[in-house]
């Protein structure tokens, strides 16, 4: 695979499952976006500076989060929910603030920063991009839905758009998860099967409980019509 720009890779990551509304404006859960970075570097680090108290009791904090070397550091002022600046914040304000802080400070990074920006040129990523991404992420699912969801055309300029001198590897590592993708899809439907011939619901529920929309729509398109039957009847 191509190495890929660190600010780009973060920038594309998709951190809508922790994305808050508030009044008119979209925030980003800090939980979500410390996993999501640590997900890929976990030695990144954070720290809180020095609060800055201004002659009217409004406060500014200071948050610097550090990957892989690089620091960057951002202040922001203790505001309201109207983002108005509050007069002598409580602990709460404060506290509140810093994460809001350390969340801005990630997106100086990459992450999440398209809750900021309007430049939508940042996170476009061309069909290989996203190919490849998904074959270095492990998510074999995600990978099938994708590939499956491209045109002949595309699917072949997928191969062609690969830098020269990768093109072997790419196409041995687009196979190998795809081939992966098929095999838990089968190995599902297998254990499907097995479920309605022991007539075993317990079975059944844990093997589809926690399969994604997409995986549940793959393997039932693997399943006999006795399996299918099997599991719409259980549902009632």
């Amino acid at each position: 695979m191509k190495e890929e720009n660190r600010f780009i890779k973060l920038s594309r990551k998709d951190v809508s499952e922790g994305v808050e509304r508030k009044g008119n404006l979209d925030y980003l859960s800090w939980g979500v976006a410390w996993t999501k970075l640590c997900e890929d570097y976990p030695d990144s680090t954070y720290f809180f500076g020095e609060k800055e108290v201004f002659p009217d009791g409004s406060v500014m904090v200071e948050v610097g989060v550090t990957v892989q070397g690089l620091t960057h550091v951002v202040r922001l002022p203790v505001m309201d929910n109207r983002n108005k600046s509050i007069v002598s914040p409580s602990s709460r304000d404060v506290s509140d603030a810093n994460m809001r802080c350390m969340v801005k400070a990630v997106a100086m990074h990459g992450l999440g920063l398209s809750l900021y920006t309007k430049v939508k040129g940042l996170v476009d990523e061309t069909p290989f991009d996203v190919v490849s991404r998904l074959i270095d992420s492990g998510d074999h699912s995600k990978f099938h839905e994708y590939v499956t969801g491209l045109d002949d055309r595309t699917r072949t300029d997928l191969f062609n758009d690969a830098p020269a001198g990768q093109k072997t590897k790419f196409k041995e590592a687009y196979r190998g998860a795809l081939k992966v993708a098929n095999l838990f899809f089968d190995s599902v439907s297998e254990t499907v099967t097995e479920a309605r011939i022991a007539d075993d619901t317990d079975l059944l529920q844990e093997t589809i409980g926690e399969l994604t929309g997409y995986e549940k729509s793959a393997v039932w398109g693997r399943l006999d019509p006795e399996d299918q039957q099997f599991i719409q009847t259980t549902r009632k």
